[in-house]
């Protein structure tokens, strides 16, 4: 059988000028392991067709290498090296024992009319590959530094280890984009971080790839127990209000909402609690507070996660809910508080002062603008509070100089009373 094989790779290599389509009609086709198999043009597999490609799942397994596409209408038994320059297309059945599938063309499709569950899947070469159904991993996904488009299907990353999916590092590493109902899924059953290197080149909610600004914001998710649980996540590089999430529908807390991406984040399996971290870069994106969640408790509404805060950092700042549980609906957003003020003052004798007091929530630097009484000088200007010893009414507004959300005007009013006096009267 061996020899067979090293008679199909002479054939191929002398007609290497013509495309060829090497085809298994019913047959039994075996690659022992050390062999290296070149076909030059497709492979298809037919009729109860038996293929294997036998090894231990390292270099030193049968290498099958194949020009164009591979088409699997029966059965592929696989413990060693597929490498594809063009489409994977499963229609039946693959066992993906200790194989890696290595996807080393330009532009690749992961078609079929069956689901693939493979074993290791790397992407390698160049282009976009582009899934046509939906597709699962039990070992390692290596994105390397390319995009996996998992189109309106899921990638399931079956394999909890926290390092089952790699990439290579740094801002041009590869990704997963997925257009809109489309979801990277990872299994966990460890209280580890879990990434999920999400991002996108589209702006649209097909995802069209190479149509947009180019966006890689991953999540970290960081489940608190060992149940098994499993979650899915898509960034979304479009403004949200293009997918129905109306970002003009605010709860009173919120000043804005991120305008460039947001995400979907959903617990698909399990109960575990976790930690939810957005990453995002403050030079490219703005200045950030939280994180905010569409229908928290009241339908059609962005609404701030209580609790979640903001850490800076580079290349990433991370917006972070600990112990995170309201999985409910999956819209997750980058938010700025709306600020807000109190003001305090109390009524004064003639000849008195009086502090007039600005309390901003939250604490921090504010610009402070005053409206104050005809006849008070000097003007307070941008303070928080002053004397005066005129009456009437004092307005504030304050302004976030780094996010420019300004609160909603409050003010105080006092009065200047005369001093009290005492009459006395004779008896009569």
């Amino acid at each position: 059988m061996r020899l067979f094989f090293i008679f199909i790779l002479v054939f191929l290599i002398v007609h290497k000028q013509t495309a060829q389509v090497v085809t298994n009609n019913g047959g039994f086709i075996k690659a022992q392991a050390g062999a290296f198999i070149r076909v030059n043009g497709s492979v298809e597999n037919n009729n109860s067709g038996l293929i294997t490609v036998n090894g231990d799942g390292t270099a030193a397994s049968a290498q099958v290498f194949v020009s164009e596409d591979i088409t699997n209408n029966a059965t592929i038994t696989a413990d060693g090296y597929i490498k594809l320059v063009r489409h994977w297309f499963n229609n039946s059945l693959f066992n993906y024992g200790l194989s890696t599938v290595f996807m080393e063309g330009a532009n690749q499709f992961l078609g079929g009319s069956v689901a693939t569950t493979f074993n290791n899947l790397t992407l390698d070469g160049t282009g976009v590959k582009t899934q046509q159904i939906n597709k699962s991993a039990v070992g390692i996904l290596d994105l390397k530094n390319l995009e996996l488009n998992t189109n309106i299907y899921g990638f399931f990353q079956l394999n909890t280890a926290t390092t089952a999916i790699i990439r290579t590092a740094g801002l041009t590493g590869g990704f997963v984009s997925s257009a809109n109902t489309g979801f990277l899924s990872r299994a966990t059953n460890t209280s580890a971080s879990y990434l999920f290197p999400v991002g996108s080149t589209a702006n649209n909610s097909g995802n069209t790839p190479g149509t947009g600004t180019t966006r890689y914001r991953p999540i970290d998710l960081i489940p608190t127990s060992t149940v098994a649980t499993s979650y899915t996540v898509r960034m979304a590089n479009v403004n949200a209000t293009t997918e129905t999430f109306d970002r003009t529908l605010i709860a009173p807390t919120i000043c804005a909402t991120n305008p460039l991406f947001y995400h979907q984040i959903n617990r698909s399996v399990g109960l575990a609690d976790a930690t939810v971290t957005v990453n995002f870069i403050e030079s490219a994106d703005g200045n950030w507070q939280g994180i905010a969640r569409w229908n928290i408790t009241t339908p059609n509404l962005w609404q701030e996660i209580a609790g979640s805060t903001v850490t800076a950092g580079t290349p990433f700042s991370q917006a972070t809910k600990t112990t995170w549980n309201n999985f409910s609906a999956t819209p997750y957003i980058l938010y700025n508080i709306k600020p807000t003020v109190t003001v305090t003052c109390a009524d004064i004798c003639p000849g008195s002062t009086t502090s007039v007091t600005a309390v901003p929530t939250p604490s921090g630097t504010y610009n402070y603008a005053w409206t104050v009484p005809s006849g008070f000088s000097p003007n307070p200007g941008n303070t928080t509070t002053f004397s005066s010893g005129i009456g009437g009414t004092y307005s504030v507004v304050i302004t976030d100089p780094v996010t420019n959300c300004v609160s909603d005007p409050i003010n105080c009013t006092f009065a200047v009373t005369q001093n009290p006096s005492v009459i006395f009267l004779s008896p009569p």
